[in-house]
Order: structure tokens, then sequence, then C-alpha cells
């Protein structure tokens, strides 16, 4: 067997060390999470984040996703909207960090940059359905049913048998005149959801 050079036994302790580091470190994450999550189940969302500070990393995507949802639920949506933008700038094509980010926005009612995180995804995911029908909701409460319809008609075409799309593609088609294809999208949803009363008096029902 060749003995290994002096160089070499140095480099493979290094690595030897480096992966117990790392292990370390793993489970260091992994154990401060777990306590983080029994936290969150408790509604204890401060002491859930103080929990991940002993192994917060500002460049871990994970661990910026995480406090960004628990500062949202905390009630600190700018110190929320803060661990969002940094999970994004680790992995800018997440879409999970881009959904997570609307929640403290909205509540901040910073309603352009929702749009602007909803349109990001779209551009990563043109069939997305959570965003199609936030920005055709947004839109329709501008009252732009251009851009509502736009985007509501990819969500209804991928939920076809959705109560949600075919409500409010019911009220599109209403605001702007096309009656019968209104009542179509309000039928369907009453077949969904029957006990619903909100289209009675557009439909004529008493």
């Amino acid at each position: 067997m060749e003995i290994l050079s002096k160089k070499s036994w140095v480099l493979l302790l290094v690595i030897v060390f480096s992966s117990f580091l790392f292990s370390q470190s793993d489970n260091a994450v992994r154990d401060a999470l777990k306590k983080s999550y029994d936290s969150e189940y408790q509604l204890k969302f401060q002491k859930a984040m103080e929990d991940l500070m002993g192994v917060y990393e500002p460049t871990s995507y994970e661990l910026n996703l995480r406090l960004g949802w628990l500062s949202y639920k905390a009630g600190k949506y700018t110190e929320s909207i803060i661990y969002y933008k940094k999970a994004i700038a680790k992995m800018p094509l997440s879409i999970e960090a881009k959904l997570g980010i609307v929640y403290p926005l909205g509540a901040l009612e910073k309603w352009d940059q929702v749009v602007d995180s909803y349109l990001a995804i779209i551009k990563i995911d043109v069939y997305n359905a959570t965003a199609n029908y936030r920005l055709s909701l947004i839109y329709y409460n501008r009252g732009d049913y251009g851009n509502s319809w736009k985007y509501l008609q990819k969500y209804v075409n991928l939920y076809p048998f959705d109560y949600d799309g075919n409500s409010l593609a019911g009220w599109v088609k209403y605001s702007v005149g096309k009656k019968e294809e209104a009542y179509a999208f309000f039928k369907k949803a009453l077949m969904v959801n029957p006990y619903d009363t909100s289209f009675n008096k557009v439909l004529g029902i008493k």
C-alpha cells in the first residue's frame, strides 16, 4: 500500500474535520428548527424566532424563509419583508419566498409591491394558480377588468370547477356588461356551493 505523503495526510484531516463541523452544524440547525416549530405550534411566534437566532446565518435561504414567516405571524411586517428579501436574493427563482413576502406587503398595504411579486412569479411560472387568481382579484378590486380577466382566464382553465374562480369570473363579466357569460359562471359557482346567496339578485332568484 502506497504511503500517503504528509501533504495528503493534512488534506485528509482537513476534509474529515470539515465534515465533522458540517455535521455538528446541521444537527444544531435541525434542533433549533424543531424547537421553533414547537414554539409556533403553541402560537409563541417571538419565541419561535428566538429559537433560531443561535444558528442564524444571513446567507441561509431556509432560515431567512422561516424567519420571514414567523416575523409576519408576530406582526413584525417590516422585519418579515427583510428576511424574505434575503431568501429571494439567495434563491431568485424561489416561488415559495415570493408567495411568502406578499403577506407582510399586504399587511402594510403595499399593493403595488404585491402585484410586482405576483408578476415575478408568473414570469417564472406562467400558469401559477395562486399568482394568477390573486392578481385577478387585485385588478378586479381596482376596477381594471381587462387585466383581471387576463389573469383569471388562466386560473379558470386550470380549475374549471373551482368556486372562487367561477364566482370572480362571473363578477368580472357582469362588470363589463357581458351578462350571459356572467350568468354561466355564477351558475357553475352555485353547482359547487348551492348555499351561496350572493348571486340571487343578479340571477333573479328569490
